[in-house]
């Protein structure tokens, strides 16, 4: 195995980033789809009946979609910070064992 460095700072910025991502794309999809449904019915009545339930249809599509796209940078978040996490609990780990091996052969670290 390589050498392996990790600046678990940056790695915790990455997560921050990702998650004020999946803020905005949140706030972007909040719509009311039954308010402009509602808003548009007068203005196509029963003519364009097939029309609004085909947009009413699209709204709710996109609006899950834009939801599991926030959904994904959230857990991209989650997992930047649990892996920043457990990178400092390990490195920490392994530093203490090294310790502890130098002190019984008579070294120092």
């Amino acid at each position: 195995m390589s050498d392996v460095s990790v600046e678990t700072e940056g790695l915790r910025a990455f997560g921050a980033t990702n998650a004020a991502i999946a803020g905005d794309i949140a706030g972007a999809g909040n719509m009311d789809v039954v308010a402009s449904v509602s808003a548009m019915t007068p203005v196509f009545g029963l003519i364009g009946a097939d029309y609004l339930m085909s947009f009413a249809a699209a709204q709710v599509l996109q609006a899950r979609d834009i939801q599991d796209l926030s959904d994904k940078y959230a857990k991209l978040s989650q997992a930047a910070f649990s892996s920043a996490t457990n990178y400092d609990v390990t490195d920490l780990g392994n530093a203490g064992d090294l310790g502890k091996a130098a002190g019984e052969i008579g070294g120092v670290l």
